[in-house]
């Protein structure tokens, strides 16, 4: 047995992309320094203890590299059928969150479960990009396969139920990947122009329906000394402060002020600390990771293989822009994770799963038997 495992994981190993491997390992290693650095005074703040969110961050950690290794290892169909699973499941958790969940700032979208927090919407983010991307290059193998309605079906039923909790990022993500993929899969001029004004529609109706929501795009579009801008005021100063080379490791003062540093401002905490070369390290981090997966999607001879990598690596630019954007004041503030960065159980495990299937696609051979 081991000699096998030995001989599989080395055949593994030697497939893989060992460029997007350890950018994804370094991601999580930051995330750790930084997690540990931000969070306790979150902790104190909030009257737990120290290193209450360090010790959540560091369990979920090794399951997450787990998540990764376990689902590069998977070949194509695999991943398939697993999704289907998963979006069945991710729908009655999400049904369960709306009954059942904890309510957090006027939002209903965590499920306690055993003592942990789970946001069951953060796993629909792969799963509906490896769904919607299988039903459409179906529809390309047979002509006469609904894949591009059914793709459609499996994003109206979750729409409904991520308005009721309410996620509006969410769904403008799902969304947004579902729109660029049907884009890569040779969507027609007509229905390009039906799309985006369907978009635009869904903007202004989400404009006039949810008060939150509008509240922030007039405070954004505001700017004045009445709008509550407080936290991405504070932002702004905590890169100011933290300059070329940053304050030191645990010098900051953002993390004690802003309420959701460790998450949503988790870009500025770095900025004050560790400085503006370590923020644009970051971004190269990003940065190579995407542009060695455009790589592989231009090179890619397989439909599914270009729209699931088409969609997943939209889904990780928007979010990373979200994130690094509200940090800096460029968009209406937005809470989104920084991937693999920020704290959040729920946001970095289903972010392991985009990442290990990017990982099990894009290998060189990618065990790829039945692919």
């Amino acid at each position: 047995m081991p000699a096998n495992f030995s001989k599989i994981f080395r055949r593994w190993f030697f497939s893989l992309d060992r460029g997007l491997f350890f950018a994804t390992l370094a991601l999580i290693g930051i995330g750790v320094l930084v997690n540990v650095e931000a969070t306790p005074a979150i902790a104190l703040k909030l009257g737990l203890p120290p290193f209450h969110f360090v010790k959540l961050h560091l369990f979920v950690v090794p399951i997450a590299i787990f998540i990764i290794f376990f689902t590069s290892f998977l070949q194509v169909r695999h991943i398939r059928k697993l999704a289907i699973i998963g979006y069945i499941l991710c729908l009655l958790l999400i049904i369960c969150t709306l009954i059942l969940g904890t309510e957090i700032k006027g939002a209903r979208r965590w499920l306690n479960i055993a003592g942990f927090s789970l946001q069951p919407s953060e796993f629909l983010k792969p799963i509906t990009a490896v769904i919607t991307a299988w039903l459409m290059s179906e529809q390309y193998n047979d002509r006469k396969f609904p894949g591009i309605i059914l793709s459609f079906t499996s994003i109206l039923l979750i729409v409904p139920l991520l308005l009721l909790q309410p996620d509006i990022g969410m769904i403008v993500i799902i969304c947004g990947t579902f729109f660029a993929q049907m884009f890569v899969a040779g969507l027609s001029v007509p229905m390009i122009v039906a799309c985006l004004a369907s978009v635009s529609s869904a903007i202004i109706g989400l404009y006039l329906t949810f008060p939150h929501f509008a509240d922030r795009i007039d405070k954004f579009l505001m700017k004045n000394e009445d709008a509550d801008v407080f936290q991405t005021k504070k932002s702004l100063e905590a890169f100011k402060q933290g300059g070329l080379f940053g304050k030191g490791l645990g010098e900051g003062v953002l993390k004690t002020q802003v309420p959701d540093s460790h998450s949503d401002f988790v870009f500025s905490v770095i900025g004050e600390e560790l400085g503006f070369f370590v923020c644009v390290s970051i971004i190269a981090i990003f940065v190579f990771f995407i542009v060695r997966v455009i790589t592989k999607i231009i090179k890619s001879s397989d439909l599914f293989s270009l729209i699931v990598l088409s969609g997943l690596i939209c889904q990780i630019i928007m979010q990373i822009l979200i994130n690094i954007c509200t940090a800096l004041n460029l968009i209406p503030t937005k809470g989104m994770t920084l991937p693999f960065i920020s704290y959040g159980g729920s946001s970095m495990l289903a972010m392991a799963i985009s990442f290990g299937i990017i990982l099990s696609v894009t290998g060189k051979s990618g065990l790829s038997t039945g692919r």
